[in-house]
């Protein structure tokens, strides 16, 4: 499994990935994600693998933008339409990949990621591109990365990695060049 095969993974599931993702978790990460990452009125934020725009259109409400990337055309699409059919308009969708986001250096006060770190390559990587985008002092904020068994996730959810301890998530973050950064269980559905 590599980034062409996510690609091709999140192409063809794009018109039923609220429906799938609603298995896993429910808008209380949204919350969860603000709450960690300290968001306000006048954050500029990054969704990274925005997906179909759930995480953006519940931010978008809170803070000043979002730029939500993703890979995939086919989920920008969906996401575009589900962002209009909620009349969301400080949203701004790119495709890019996450480990080369299509963002300026220092550019975004705050970058979330939810349910994509399993789907990075590199894992360090795509947090290190995460930490260039935000500015110094801005925050960063993950989830969905708990380790667990379950192999037939890389076929069904084209999951890479299955997930990492909090010790390997603390490295990640560590690699990426982050020098103040913890790691707390949410115990969210």
């Amino acid at each position: 499994m590599d980034s062409s095969d996510v690609k091709a993974f999140f192409e063809r599931v794009s018109l039923e990935w609220d429906d799938m993702r609603s298995s896993f978790y429910n808008s209380d990460i949204i919350d969860a994600l603000a709450d960690r990452a300290r968001v306000t009125s006048t954050s500029r934020v990054v969704d990274v693998g925005t997906g179909t725009g759930f995480v953006a259109a519940g931010l978008a409400g809170q803070v000043a933008t979002v730029i939500g990337v993703d890979s995939s055309p086919a989920m920008l699409a969906v996401a575009a339409e589900n962002l209009g059919a909620l009349g969301v308009r400080n949203v701004t969708l790119a495709e890019g990949d996450v480990d080369a986001l299509p963002l300026a250096d220092g550019s975004i006060d705050i970058a979330v990621a939810n349910m994509v770190l399993h789907h990075a390559p590199d894992p360090a990587l795509m947090l290190g591109e995460m930490a260039r985008v935000v500015r110094p002092g801005g925050m960063i904020a993950i989830t969905d990365e708990v380790e667990h068994p379950y192999e037939w996730m890389r076929v069904e959810q084209a999951d890479i990695w299955l997930g990492f301890s909090p010790a390997q998530v603390r490295g990640f973050f560590g690699q990426a060049g982050l020098v103040d950064y913890g790691y707390a269980s949410l115990g969210m559905q």
